[in-house]
């Protein structure tokens, strides 16, 4: 019922109701009763047209404006950004931290143009091998040989891993650089824990050493400051050992991923990866969520490694901040 009428409704009812009183009573004269009729009738007539006045939009006060909340989706997407940034950074400091290298050097890649050479499979799988690597290699922004070429980036699959390094060692003694033989001993117990191997033989300039089991000449061509390593790191050559017997359950494009992604950077093969995806789980002890190949986590790490000033004291800061862009789009 519109509120106008209800308001009328009740002045009539008074009346009605002073009419059956006042004769009632017996106390007031029939001109009174007719003023107080006339009356009322004037007070229904001001409060009828009062209320509809009241209840006219043109002259009804403006409702009240308050300022509403931000949207709860950009409150979300703002939260679930942040939580990306931090998974990110933990994955790039873990992968990028390598026992006996200090975290104000170089973070290693390939300067020099990368020679592929694929042993042990079929003409078939050493194709599809040295495509896949070619085409991740390429993609990351890593320089490719052109063929022919002196092989710098070797990859060799065999039953019996450590008898073809010890035919190799024999045959070329500079294989494992200038290691000692408690270090290459060391590589080669590795098989116990690691079906694919993978040595790094790292070219810095000038003056061979070893740190780690690692081929590290020094380097006196970058300036040093706050801000600029005073050395930049390359791949020399690096080569890796695929134990056959202890990955034929996994897929040739996924042992591709797995060399493309150790081979392409000095990665931390022992990190912790916390919740990040990557191939480097391939090897997993647990041997759960098992990676189908490089994951975007894996593609957008390359890129940056390869695409950020190498010497950069704030590099993986800037890797990091590429990445979360990276997988933010």
């Amino acid at each position: 019922m519109d509120p106008s009428w209800a308001t009328a409704w009740g002045a009539r009812a008074l009346i009605e109701v002073a009419g059956k009183i006042i004769p009632d009573a017996g106390i007031f004269s029939r001109s009174f009763g007719r003023r107080l009729a006339a009356l009322n009738v004037a007070v229904l007539t001001a409060l009828c047209c009062s209320n509809i006045a009241s209840t006219d939009p043109q002259t009804a006060p403006a409702p009240a404006v308050t300022e509403s909340p931000p949207p709860l989706p950009q409150v979300t997407a703002e939260a679930a950004r942040a939580a990306i940034e931090r998974r990110v950074e933990a994955f790039v400091h873990a992968v990028t931290r390598k026992p006996g290298l200090s975290v104000d050097d170089s973070l290693v890649r390939w300067n020099s143009p990368i020679c592929l050479l694929v042993a042990g499979l079929t003409a078939e799988k050493v194709k599809i091998m040295s495509d896949r690597l070619s085409q991740i290699s390429s993609s990351a922004g890593a320089p490719l040989a052109r063929a022919p070429c002196q092989p710098n980036f070797i990859i060799v699959a065999s039953s019996e891993p450590d008898r073809v390094l010890d035919a190799w060692h024999a045959r070329d003694g500079r294989l494992f650089g200038d290691a000692t033989p408690a270090q290459i001993r060391q590589f080669r117990e590795s098989s116990q824990s690691r079906p694919v191997r993978v040595w790094y033989n790292i070219d810095t300039g000038r003056k061979a050493g070893m740190r780690n089991g690692h081929f590290l000449p020094s380097n006196t061509r970058a300036e040093s400051s706050a801000f600029v390593a005073n050395t930049v790191f390359d791949f020399f050559s690096i080569f890796a050992i695929i134990d056959t017997n202890r990955t034929e359950h996994n897929t040739l494009e996924q042992l591709a991923d797995y060399v493309a992604m150790t081979g392409l950077t000095n990665v931390d093969l022992d990190a912790d990866l916390g919740s990040a995806p990557s191939i480097l789980r391939l090897f997993a002890p647990s041997g759960e969520n098992q990676p189908s190949g490089l994951s975007s986590w894996d593609t957008a790490f390359l890129k940056a490694l390869y695409q950020t000033n190498q010497t950069s004291r704030t590099r993986r800061f800037e890797i990091a901040e590429r990445v979360t862009r990276d997988l933010w789009r």
